[in-house]
């Protein structure tokens, strides 16, 4: 192990009970490792951590892809019946596109200004 620039060792002796309260920590804290999230706190003491659960959007995004994928489905019944216009529909379909790009560049905008506070775990 001449070749780790780390070459320090500390052991600690946990119960079950703080060993599980340690995962979920590690868990929340998004540290791929114990060392990672040992360093980050023991190192770091003043550290906050933050959790960005993207859960939400991604389900938004399917919910937005399942409006268009209907949106395509009522154009083929239009088509058929000529009730109204294909470029009503298209325009309709448009709009649908314009909006989940939109979902995604507020996202990704609001993603990057939280991880540029409080970094990136």
């Amino acid at each position: 192990m001449a070749y780790r620039y780390r070459n320090h060792l500390k052991k600690v002796f946990l119960s079950d009970e703080e060993l599980n309260t340690l995962n979920r920590l590690i868990a929340k804290s998004g540290c791929s490792t114990f060392s990672d999230y040992a360093r980050l706190v023991l190192l770091n003491p003043t550290e906050k951590f933050i959790t960005i659960q993207d859960n939400s959007f991604s389900d938004l995004v399917m919910q937005l892809k399942r409006i268009g994928n209907n949106i395509n489905q009522i154009a083929h019944h239009v088509n058929q019946s000529h009730l109204i216009s294909k470029d009503d529909v298209d325009r309709l379909h448009e709009a649908v596109k314009e909006l989940i790009t939109e979902v995604e560049k507020q996202y990704t905008l609001k993603l990057e200004k939280l991880r540029s506070y409080y970094g990136h775990h």
